[in-house]
């Protein structure tokens, strides 16, 4: 009931006045702005929310680790990095060769932090995060002095702001990739609880250990960096969403992983709705809400979980 009212809700928000009726009739008006507008920007919300959320699970799971995810772990950094090399290097192409050169450095860099950085501090469960956004900050500054150096530093700053603002018929439809991401996760759900016994349990049960560690990371990188691609950086929901679910639901992957991706696009609808209404008629970008309230909010988990 929830997840419905947060639709309906973002789908009424705007300049333009829609009431209920409106959104459920054909007039010229109304349809033109919902399909060109509202509706993809309301999906592209849910679909992202949706798959960060479950990004966040899938890294936990693989590295034993509650405090890390794709914004703490350097994923997000290293998806900026690549799809900036692929906006600056080939301009010529499209949205998705542009989307897959940001994956590939995505995948590469995360791989290297999993299954290096990460290995060597996993006995310190404080520690591991620390160092991902050690190695975060490092792809930002390099990400950064490719800005400077090209000249396009304040474009790139704009752009890099998550913001749905832009997401208008033509140019949101690449985010229905995380669809199939998110089927393809619920289904090897057991196979990552299992991971996170570690590498000799896994071993022992018969499992590609270095496989599903590779594909989880693969389902992460392109979830982070499509949505990097489309809407820009969005903070904490990959972080706060599977925290929350853990503390309510328990810590069965393959149980609670609906549960995370309808909590990841609710809190995303939310924060959306709060940023576009603070100002209104203007809107403020998304990740500020969410940065704010994703801040408050694992502060919050982390005192509970210390008592």
């Amino acid at each position: 009931m929830i997840f419905i009212c947060a639709v309906i809700f973002s789908l009424k928000i705007g300049v333009e006045e829609l009431t209920i009726k409106d959104l459920f009739s054909a007039t010229s008006g109304s349809s033109k702005l919902l399909i060109i507008s509202r509706i993809p920007r309301t999906l592209t919300l849910l679909l992202t929310g949706a798959g960060l959320a479950v990004a966040g699970v899938i890294m936990q799971q693989l590295t034993r680790n509650k405090f890390l995810a794709p914004s703490t772990a350097g994923t997000l950094d290293a998806a900026k990095l690549g799809i900036l090399m692929g906006l600056l290097f080939f301009p010529h192409l499209g949205m998705l060769p542009k989307l897959g050169i940001g994956l590939l450095v995505c995948f590469a860099l995360t791989s290297f932090f999993t299954f290096s950085v990460a290995e060597i501090v996993k006995k310190d469960s404080l520690l591991i995060p620390v160092f991902g956004v050690m190695y975060g900050y490092v792809l930002n500054a390099l990400t950064t002095m490719l800005g400077v150096h090209f000249n396009i530093i304040q474009n790139m700053e704009g752009w890099l702001i998550g913001n749905f603002a832009k997401s208008l018929q033509g140019q949101y439809e690449l985010i229905f990739l995380l669809i199939p991401i998110v089927v393809i996760s619920y289904n090897y759900a057991h196979r990552f609880t299992i991971l996170g016994m570690g590498k000799s349990f896994t071993l022992n049960l018969g499992i590609n250990y270095r496989f599903f560690m590779g594909l989880g990371i693969l389902l992460t990188a392109i979830t982070v960096s499509t949505t990097v691609l489309l809407v820009g950086s969005i903070p904490f929901i990959d972080l706060v969403v599977p925290n929350l679910v853990s503390l309510f639901h328990g810590d069965n992957m393959h149980k609670n992983l609906p549960f995370t991706a309808v909590y990841g696009a609710i809190s995303l609808l939310l924060c959306d709705s709060i940023a576009r209404l603070i100002i209104y008629p203007y809107e403020m970008p998304a990740s500020m809400i969410i940065g704010s309230l994703g801040a408050l909010v694992f502060l919050i988990i982390l005192l509970k979980k210390g008592r």
